[in-house]
């Protein structure tokens, strides 16, 4: 059964403009990648509220009607919003949709257990390069993938092609604005990963331990090493003898990196056992300013984040 209530005010939704692409999107950093690739042709509409966890997310009357109007879904993939997949079948059939974990080229990483962390960031890149698979058999092999891919940035260079590209190919008049929308937007991107390789490379010995394993795709992309998670990527906990055992094994980490859903008890027991800070990073960005220049203030929220918890 869905996860949401669908009622007679999506009947009545305002629809957009006449002639302009309707696009609805997943997650706000996937919302801002697209609103940037469509510029001034339109803007797309958010699905999952910030804050809201889109793995278990309940559509909202609103939220519904934007999708059942959707003329494209640009999103992770079933594997961040397992319940998206059966909500567009049921509302919004005919709408044209972009997975981006799904796609090619996209960069996938292995789930990995909260013990199974590399202690050495050596030839990592190297290690990335070889998790490019081939999708056409992607439903056992993607379940077993990080759905956090969108804290890759070389994931979201390659995802501006790919909106553009489908947004060329349903709007084919407006097709050289898409790909020039997008190209402009890689290349500050491209900037932004620079300043970031330097801001971060000093700091790549220095191990930290995490709250949920959810930065492996940063993380790996900036050669930081992460010692271990109290919990999965899947935010399940790896039980009390594993806490234990970092609690033994905490000497010489830099900090404890938390997400705002953190429980306090949490936080506190690490802190106080391990005498390290804790430093809050949100993945998601739920408290930046949504639109265009949203993903790249996340890009330096998580580079301002661990530049935090690493420096001396």
């Amino acid at each position: 059964m869905l996860k949401y209530l669908i009622t007679t005010t999506i009947l009545f939704a305002s629809p957009l403009a006449a002639g302009s692409l309707r696009v609805v999107a997943d997650i706000a950093p996937v919302h801002s990648l697209t609103a940037q690739v469509m510029g001034d042709l339109g803007a797309p509409e958010l699905l999952t509220a910030p804050g809201a966890n889109p793995h278990s997310h309940a559509l909202r009357p609103s939220e519904a009607a934007r999708l059942q109007n959707a003329d494209l879904l640009v999103w992770i993939g079933p594997l961040m919003s397992p319940w998206l997949g059966e909500a567009k079948a049921e509302m919004a059939p005919d709408a044209a949709s972009l997975s981006l974990m799904e796609a090619e080229g996209t960069l996938l990483l292995d789930k990995r257990g909260a013990e199974d962390h590399d202690h050495t960031h050596e030839h990592e890149h190297e290690h990335e390069r070889d998790d490019h698979k081939d999708h056409d058999s992607h439903d056992e092999e993607t379940a077993a993938k990080d759905a956090h891919a969108w804290l890759s940035p070389d994931n979201a260079l390659i995802w501006l092609t790919l909106i553009a590209d489908r947004l060329a190919s349903l709007d084919p008049d407006n097709a050289a604005t898409y790909h020039s929308n997008a190209a402009t937007a890689g290349a500050a991107l491209k900037l932004q990963i620079a300043e970031t390789e330097a801001r971060l490379a000093p700091l790549a010995a220095r191990e930290f331990l995490t709250a949920h394993d959810a930065y492996q795709y940063f993380q790996r992309r900036f050669g930081l090493t992460s010692h271990a998670a109290v919990s999965n990527a899947d935010d399940q906990d790896a039980g009390p003898a594993h806490l234990r055992a970092l609690l033994e094994d905490g000497a010489d980490l830099a900090c404890f990196v938390v997400e705002p859903s953190t429980a306090k008890a949490s936080i506190a027991l690490v802190v106080d056992t391990l005498n390290i800070p804790a430093v809050e990073i949100d993945a998601l960005g739920a408290a930046l300013p949504l639109g265009t220049g949203h993903y790249a203030a996340l890009m330096a929220h998580l580079t301002e984040g661990f530049q935090t918890c690493l420096t001396p």
